[in-house]
């Protein structure tokens, strides 16, 4: 078999390209005929499919399958066109039919789906959005997704009315809707159980709900209360029926309903209008909308590549109502003008008012109105991944192509999305984002201050695009993150090195986003953050590191620094003149009140010019790491420069200078050590940071104690020699394995957790924290160690608040049951029991217990425990604990 042959076809059909003969011939070296021979024989072993047009187009089968979802039955096709009429997609059930359930649509999606499956009737819900969305579609897969899941008996009916055609005669509505008595009114001449009643056990649409009148939502809300309603000219029977009730309106909610009403609809889902959607979704849709219109008259549909433009750019008010409407028109325009089985869709047969104002956008390509499309390239077109994953893959294969300046091809890369989303992107406005952008600047402001970062509007401009790119399609995103995960490694492996403040930093970013904004974006969104604060902040290492020019006279000093920052295109240098009569005190007095004010900075490097300037290092008294040369000159200060701009370590730097300089230096280390905690893990800093997390959520209040993350390795590699040794006291060291540092205390994980050594850890918290506070850190730590883990398993009840639920009944037990549980077994004890409650809130079934009675017989007093403990909890979820469980 031709593995070769395979993996280069395996390649261009994860892209969705074709494989033509003459191109694999070339990119393999290999004759023509050789190719064709190989490549047919694979056809026949059904490894390959051919589609046979003039020039025959060859997929890997399997790929082709994955990629597009759907089953390739033979190995020879006449086009692609027969292949997506005739080959049967795999079965798409309720959501799956929605373009966008996974990215644009995705939290809309879910709403939907909590609220259909919530118990007792579902939850009523709202769908609001301008006209043409798709609201009714979406409540039609609601009803679908119920039946699919066995929420809904699947003969149970799925009603709609439209309230917009009742709006001159709304009595006649709540008649329809709660049905009367024969005689209630003129034209009443029998009994009618009402639509209410017909849906009974199933789903009732009302759309345009905006048109009910007051008295008619005050009786739904009656009815959503406790399930019951008088029929019209009935005032003294109640009828009773079980519906789940889905509205929708094109109007805004707090602006046409009663406030009284909108109390009792929990979830309203707002559907985003078709230009508030990704260019990829468009071309889906305007996909389907062809191909739809081409199974109902039985003919290929070409479009011209202008045609294509103008769908894919003009603003449809309509939306995708609008959309589908417009591609009907031209399908009928162009059907009377077509002779064959195929029919052309050129500009004549759009309609006049796409040309009403201006859509087509310059920096599309534009070949000429006689470029015809098919259906085909539609379709390629349509399953394109978003500029995200684009430049994903991109940054993914510079990691191969480029590992020497792996940064610089990044920083490249990213430069290009930028400039293709920006020119190509809807307003800012045009998102939900008034709100997403306050955030991101609050979290951004916040964590970059602290780092000393600074960053402009137009670079936050440019992160808030890309996080809101991949707030569209988090789930296509997750996706394609899980299928490259381990590549994800390597890449941050190649870079940890480079990158490895920015990936803290851009990891500490992402901890906030995922707290204020719902985003669990991944590895691949922390790496592409990292790179962002590198490439916006090029000179952050520099801002940290400043290089002081003193020296006698009224502007040497001056007069050095200006030279060198000039020709160093940078401003490296900062400078102080020194009258000649001043006194080394004064000099020294000054020159630590100038360093007072400059204590964001790590390091300095002071540049003096001759005689007592060589003995100010005994006086200075800055926490700042602080290097002394002397002898200055313009040519010492560019060299100096030059290596500063390197990020050349502060003590090689000096070596390096003086040994071409024979010059002296002196390094003053920070006089005051600050206490610190280090974090460390042998299987990386993410679990390292995640530590350090927990630590500091646990603490009973901010505390002056700093807990910080290193690398593991570097931490054995370096022993005591390491540089947290050097700049800072090291109380102990907490994480997964002991890296067996000289006269470091370490304290595992587990054992923290677990409340073991309660002396040792009160002994490192005795200078924070009381006795009563150390306690209840060491309870926090255990329900927040527990909090990470019960979050994994949850799908709709709040961990945080069921944790804390759970917390306070099984405290309740042990005291009536008069046990201390250990800390070990209380985590075990969360988890299991929040997973407990959710499976009882969803209904799920669980296998019975068959020694019930004997249980009950031998442990009554702990079933009594257990029953008084719990009952808040069973009150608060409505549920119900049974004896099995």
């Amino acid at each position: 078999m031709n593995q070769e042959l395979i993996t280069t076809v395996m390649k261009h059909t994860k892209k969705n390209e074709g494989s033509h003969v003459n191109e694999i011939s070339k990119e393999l070296a290999k004759s023509r005929n050789y190719v064709a021979r190989e490549m047919n024989i694979l056809v026949e072993e059904g490894i390959l499919f051919c589609i046979e047009e003039k020039e025959p187009i060859y997929y890997h089968k399997r790929v082709f399958e994955l990629e597009n979802k759907c089953i390739v039955k033979k190995n020879r096709y006449l086009s692609m066109n027969e292949l997506m009429k005739q080959e049967k997609k795999t079965d798409k059930l309720d959501f799956e039919k929605l373009i966008g359930y996974q990215d644009s649509l995705a939290s809309c999606v879910q709403q939907c789906k909590a609220a259909i499956s919530y118990p007792n009737d579902s939850l009523p819900t709202l769908l609001y959005g301008p006209t043409g969305t798709g609201k009714s579609f979406i409540a039609q897969l609601m009803y679908e997704y119920a039946v699919n899941h066995h929420i809904l008996d699947e003969e149970k009916p799925f009603i709609t009315v439209n309230c917009s055609e009742y709006a001159n005669n709304p009595e006649l509505l709540t008649a329809n809707l709660f049905g009367h008595k024969k005689g209630a009114f003129t034209g009443a001449d029998k009994d009618n159980p009402g639509l209410i009643q017909v849906a009974d056990g199933g789903v009732l649409f009302l759309d345009e709900v905006h048109c009910l009148k007051a008295e008619c939502q005050e009786k739904l809300f009656l009815f959503m209360d406790k399930g019951i309603y008088h029929r019209v000219g009935e005032n003294e029977k109640w009828e009773r029926a079980h519906v789940r009730l889905i509205f929708a309106t094109t109007e805004k909610p707090q602006e046409v309903l009663l406030k009284t009403f909108l109390r009792r609809v929990p979830i309203i889902v707002t559907i985003p209008s078709l230009k508030e959607r990704g260019i990829y979704e468009r071309i889906q849709l305007i996909y389907s909308s062809f191909m739809q219109e081409s199974e109902k008259i039985n003919k290929e549909i070409l479009i011209s590549n202008f045609v294509y433009n103008m769908f894919v750019h003009y603003e449809f008010e309509g939306n995708i109502g609008e959309l589908k409407n417009t591609i009907r028109v031209c399908c009928a325009n162009a059907f009377s003008d077509s002779k064959d089985e195929n029919i052309e869709i050129h500009m004549k047969h759009l309609p006049s008012n796409m040309f009403a104002k201006q859509t087509l956008k310059k920096n599309v390509a534009y070949q000429g109105d006689h470029r015809m499309m098919d259906m085909r390239k539609l379709y390629i077109e349509s399953n394109n991944h978003s500029q995200v994953i684009v430049l994903y893959n991109k940054l993914m294969d510079a990691v191969y192509k480029n590992r020497n300046q792996l940064i610089e091809e990044c920083f490249k890369i990213l430069t290009e999305y930028y400039n293709h989303v920006m020119y190509d992107s809807k307003d800012i406005k045009d998102y939900k984002s008034s709100y997403i952008m306050n955030e991101i600047s609050e979290i951004f402001k916040e964590v970059f201050e602290r780092y000393n970062i600074n960053i402009n509007n137009n670079d936050l401009v440019l992160l808030f695009k890309y996080i809101g790119d991949v707030m569209e399609e988090p789930l296509r995103i997750h996706d394609w993150q899980e299928e490259n995960h381990l590549q994800i490694i390597h890449l941050k492996k190649e870079v940890s090195s480079i990158l490895n403040r920015e990936l803290l930093i851009a990891e500490e970013i992402a901890k906030h986003i995922h707290q204020h904004l719902d985003l669990v974006a991944g590895d691949m969104f922390t790496f592409v953050l990292a790179v962002n604060i590198k490439m916006m902040n090029r000179d952050r290492y520099i801002k940290r590191r400043v290089g002081i020019i003193l020296a006698h006279g009224y502007s040497t000093a001056s007069s050095i620094a200006n030279a060198a920052n000039q020709l160093l295109n940078q401003h490296m240098f900062e400078a102080i003149d020194m009258p000649i009569e001043v006194t080394t005190a004064e000099i020294i007095d000054s020159l630590n009140s100038y360093l007072t004010k400059m204590n964001h900075y790590e390091e300095v490097i002071l540049l003096v010019d001759m005689g007592s300037l060589e003995e100010i290092y005994k006086g200075l008294h800055a926490n700042v790491n602080i290097g002394i040369i002397n002898n200055i000159t313009t040519k010492l200060a560019l060299q100096i420069g030059f290596e500063l701009q390197k990020n050349t370590p502060l003590e090689k730097l000096l070596i390096k200078v003086c040994k071409s300089n024979s010059f002296h230096y002196h390094i003053i280390e920070k006089k005051e050590k600050e206490d610190v905690i280090l974090c460390a893990c042998a299987s990386g800093l993410g679990t390292a940071e995640k530590i350090r997390q927990l630590l500091v959520s646990s603490f009973p209040h901010q505390i002056n104690l700093n807990i910080l993350t290193c690398d593991y390795n570097q931490l054995v590699e370096n022993k005591e020699m390491s540089e947290f040794f050097k700049n800072y006291n090291v109380i102990c060291i907490i994480g997964t394995l002991n890296p067996d540092i000289e006269g470091k205390l370490f304290i595992p994980i587990e054992e923290l957790i677990a409340n073991q050594n309660v002396e040792v850890v009160e002994k490192i918290f005795k200078k924070y924290l009381d006795d009563k506070e150390v306690k209840i850190f060491e309870e926090k730590l255990l329900k927040n160690f527990s909090l990470t883990n019960i979050m994994d398993y949850l799908t709709i009840l709040n961990p945080a608040k069921l944790l804390e639920h759970v917390a306070k009944a099984l405290d309740d037990f042990q005291k009536l049951y008069k046990i201390r549980i250990r800390s070990n077994t209380s985590i075990g004890l969360y988890i299991h029991t929040c997973c407990m409650i959710e499976r009882l809130v969803k209904h799920q079934p669980f296998n019975n217990y068959f020694e019930i009675e004997e249980f009950k017989k031998n442990e009554s007093n702990f079933i009594a425990c257990i029953r008084e403990s719990f009952a808040p909890v069973e009150d608060y979820y409505g549920v119900k604990i049974p004896l099995d469980e």
